[in-house]
């Protein structure tokens, strides 16, 4: 059964400027996501700098697809500049700039060596990243994550583990012990909170 009218509102409304909001926040998000990975590169491979261009080039991209928004259902345009335009914004929309910018940037980090909290705060970057772009995308309020909210603490809660795990010293071979099993059992928390019911 679908939602009333007043509840669709309710949760997208206000859709173009929250879009341009959560669209802004993405892109300031992205940016600081591909600098923070390719930071530093005096020791990264030479690849690495083309990576980084390649990584804001798909930021930059995503941007612009959220800020274009979701494609019309009117019936296309016969001017030839129209349609051109349309034609391009279909071929940005097409691609998943988003994930691209995910994938870049955790190929960055792991090009260079990072300590385990450098990795865990560009997760969260990341993990905060895809959210705005969703929000942007769907022209949605904040508060349709709510639901979801359990899952994406226990998610944190697991980064939060394996970054503690990841700095301890290899001769700590209780606490690891430890941490493993608490790892495991959040694992099991978050799978439980994913299958729907």
């Amino acid at each position: 059964m679908s939602a009333p009218a007043s509840d669709t509102a309710a949760a997208t409304g206000g859709g173009s400027v929250r879009g341009y909001g959560s669209a802004a926040a993405a892109g300031l998000l992205a940016a600081g996501c591909v600098a923070w990975s390719a930071v530093p590169l005096s020791g990264a491979p030479r690849a690495a700098g083309v990576l980084v261009v390649i990584a804001a080039l798909c930021a930059a991209a995503s941007v612009a697809s959220l800020l274009i928004g979701p494609a019309s259902d009117d019936a296309m345009n016969f001017d030839p500049v129209t349609r051109a335009a349309q034609t391009a914004a279909e071929l940005l929309r097409a691609v998943p700039w988003a994930q691209g910018v995910v994938i870049l940037a955790l190929v960055l980090e792991a090009l260079h060596r990072s300590r385990p909290w450098h990795t865990g705060f560009l997760g969260v970057a990341l993990l905060a990243f895809m959210f705005a772009a969703h929000l942007a995308e769907s022209r949605a309020r904040a508060a349709v994550l709510r639901p979801q909210a359990p899952l994406i603490a226990a998610g944190l809660g697991l980064l939060v583990l394996a970054v503690g795990a990841a700095a301890l010293p290899a001769q700590t071979g209780r606490a690891a012990d430890v941490i493993a099993v608490l790892a495991a059992l959040a694992a099991v928390v978050v799978a439980g909170l994913a299958v729907p019911l």
